[in-house]
């Protein structure tokens, strides 16, 4: 009986039979019920920023090295940058992308945002993209924190029933083990609960940066008028490849076909159209018994 009021502890299962054996090892998980309810809590919002700037000049590093310094200096706390990417642009590259994650505080994103803004113009870039994302956890987090206290509850039962060493071995093992079970659970719903309300303290901004230098800037007509020399260049290096790799072999290839040819010659073969033209013009081909004239 021991072990199958365990089992139903550990499933969430339902209120047990009372019986005079099994009094001291109730440990049933509290019905929400059983406990007045918690204030109901504001709604709880995460945000997600994501920001992108247009470039024209070559200055994207130094943009975003003093936006990442900014974060840093603001702290943690406050700022903190989850990951970057930067590529220089060589002489023959004219569109590079680069990207910054940051995780900054939702109380003064907007604020932040702005700062961001002031120092890429500065910088010559000009915001292109803005997007605010908004996602209502206050479900997920009424879940999470119900979660929390009833497998809080079940554990200090369950610790209360190994400490006091009454029943049987076998019953005090399935204790041990759906102690240690509900443990697990109990880190894992902690693990949610933080994660979400990490989600709502600390907004995720996504910062986007493309370096475009092309001729013509956005349209494609006026860039391919004005790449139309290099593309032309491009093409006839290209055919200039292929005739100098292909020379080599168009010269084996015809040393072949002359020697082919001059073997032939000397066997009297004849392809089969040659030997038909041939005997209706009463000409006898070579190698069959004629002089072939």
């Amino acid at each position: 009986m021991m072990v199958v009021a365990l089992a139903l502890t550990a499933c969430g299962g339902g209120r047990q039979m009372a019986s005079d054996s099994m009094q001291a090892f109730d440990v049933e998980e509290p019905l929400a019920e059983a406990s007045a309810p918690p204030a109901a809590p504001g709604a709880q919002i995460a945000y997600a920023y994501s920001v992108s700037y247009a470039f024209d000049r070559r200055t994207v590093a130094a943009v975003q090295g003093e936006q990442l310094a900014l974060c840093r200096k603001l702290g943690p706390a406050r700022c903190l940058v989850v990951r970057s990417t930067l590529n220089t642009p060589g002489p023959d590259d004219h569109i590079v992308s680069d990207e910054a994650v940051l995780l900054i505080d939702a109380r003064q994103a907007e604020a932040l945002t702005r700062r961001f803004d002031t120092i890429a113009e500065a910088g010559g870039a000009r915001r292109s993209r803005r997007e605010v994302v908004a996602e209502d956890v206050t479900k997920q987090m009424i879940d999470a924190d119900a979660s929390v206290r009833a497998k809080q509850a079940l554990s200090e039962r369950l610790l209360a029933i190994i400490r006091s060493g009454n029943g049987k071995v076998g019953e005090l093992v399935e204790a041990e083990r759906a102690y240690a079970t509900t443990n697990e659970e109990l880190e894992a719903a902690r693990a949610t609960r933080a994660a979400l309300a990490q989600r709502v303290a600390m907004s995720r901004l996504t910062i986007g940066y493309v370096f475009n230098d092309m001729p013509g800037g956005s349209s494609p007509v006026a860039a391919s008028i004005a790449t139309a020399g290099e593309t032309l260049s491009t093409s006839v290096a290209a055919l200039v490849t292929f005739l100098v790799a292909a020379f080599p072999w168009a010269i084996v290839a015809g040393l072949l076909l002359f020697g082919l040819r001059r073997l032939a010659r000397r066997r009297g073969w004849r392809w089969p159209w040659r030997r038909h033209a041939l005997a209706g013009n009463g000409r006898a081909p070579l190698g069959d018994g004629g002089t072939g004239r």
